[in-house]
C-alpha cells in the first residue's frame, strides 16, 4: 500500500512538472511570436530626396523604443494600388536569442524602377490605414 502511495505522489509530481513546463513553453512561444505594432496616426512624414543623383522617397517616423527585443520596420510596394506600405512588427522577448534588433528611421525607397504615375505612402495604424503623403514618378 505504501508503494502505491509513493508511486501516486511521484506521478502527481511528474504531471505537475510537465504542466509547468508546457505553460512555460506556451508563454515563451507567445512572447517570441512577431506581432503587428500599429503606428500612431500623424507620426510619419514622407518626401522625395536626391542622393548622389538618384531620387528616393524618404519616410521618417518617431524613434523606436526598447519595449521589445526585436523591432522591425518594413516598407513594401503594392504596385496594383500604387502605394508604398509601412508596417512595424515587434517581438517582445525570444528566450532562444540574445540578439537585439532595433531598426531605425529613415527608410529610403528608390524611385528608379517604378512606373510613371502618382503613388501614395500609407502606414498601418490601430484603426487601419493612414496616409503619410504621396509623390509623382515622372
Amino acid at each position: 500500500m505504501g508503494r502505491l502511495k509513493s508511486e501516486a505522489s511521484l506521478m502527481k509530481a511528474v504531471i505537475g512538472f510537465l504542466t509547468v513546463l508546457l505553460l512555460a513553453l506556451a508563454a515563451s512561444f507567445w512572447l517570441a511570436t512577431p506581432r503587428n505594432w500599429p503606428i500612431p496616426r500623424g507620426t510619419l512624414t514622407a518626401k522625395k530626396v536626391t542622393v548622389d543623383g538618384k531620387t528616393y522617397v524618404m519616410v521618417q517616423g518617431e524613434p523606436m523604443n526598447q519595449l521589445g527585443q526585436m523591432q522591425s520596420i518594413n516598407l513594401e510596394l503594392d504596385l496594383d494600388h500604387r502605394k508604398l506600405v509601412v508596417r512595424r512588427s515587434i517581438v517582445r522577448w525570444n528566450p532562444l536569442s540574445k540578439v537585439n534588433v532595433n531598426n531605425q528611421w529613415p527608410l529610403l525607397y528608390s524611385l528608379e524602377f517604378l512606373t510613371p504615375g502618382r503613388y501614395s505612402i500609407v502606414y498601418i495604424t490601430a484603426d487601419g490605414e493612414a496616409t503619410a503623403g504621396g509623390f509623382d514618378v515622372p
